[in-house]
C-alpha cells in the first residue's frame, strides 16, 4: 500500500520506507564505529571521495608548512589507506573534539531525505532540539558518509 501512495501526487513516502534506507543508516554507522574502534583505514574507507581529497589535501598542506614539501599528495593518501603515522595523529586529534559515542549511543537517528545518490540521517543527541544532519552520498554503488560535506565550513 505504502508503495502504491508514494506513487500518488502530493504523497511523499516516509524515508524510513525507502529501500535503501538499511544500507545508508549501516554504512553512517560503520563510520562512527570505526572511529570508536580507532579503527584508521575503516574510518577512510567509510568517507567519500570529496572527504577524502580534502582531507588528504589538507594534511599535505599542514605537513608542507611545518616540514617542507616532503610529501607527495600520494604519499598523504597512501598513508591514509594504510592507518599509518598521518593518519593516526589526524584521526586522534579529531576524536579529542568529538566523541563517536555521542552518535552511535546518545542519540536518536532518523531518515531524513533519500534521492537517488544522496540522503541525509538525522542524528539527535538526548537533550538537544536540532539533529546533526550527516549527509551521504552513494559512490560506486556504496553508501559513504560526507564527513567534510556535512561539517567542514565552505
Amino acid at each position: 500500500m505504502a508503495i502504491f501512495l508514494s506513487r500518488l501526487p502530493g504523497f511523499a513516502a516516509s524515508p524510513e520506507m525507502d529501500p535503501a534506507a538499511p544500507a545508508i543508516l549501516s554504512a553512517a554507522e560503520t563510520l562512527f564505529q570505526t572511529m570508536r574502534d580507532r579503527d584508521y583505514r575503516g574510518i577512510f574507507a567509510s568517507l567519500t571521495v570529496k572527504s577524502r581529497d580534502t582531507i588528504v589535501g589538507e594534511t599535505k598542506k599542514a605537513v608542507a608548512a611545518v616540514v617542507g614539501n616532503a610529501l607527495s599528495e600520494e604519499e598523504v593518501r597512501r598513508d591514509f589507506w594504510e592507518g599509518g603515522p598521518l593518519a593516526r595523529n589526524y584521526w586522534d586529534a579529531f576524536l579529542r573534539r568529538f566523541d563517536p559515542d555521542d552518535a552511535l549511543e546518545r542519540s536518536r537517528w532518523e531518515m531524513g531525505p533519500v534521492k537517488k545518490d544522496q540522503a541525509e540521517v538525522l542524528i539527535t543527541r538526548h537533550g538537544v532540539e536540532n539533529p546533526a544532519v550527516l549527509k551521504m552520498h552513494r559512490e560506486e554503488g556504496n553508501w559513504k558518509a560526507g564527513l567534510v560535506e556535512t561539517f567542514w565550513t565552505r
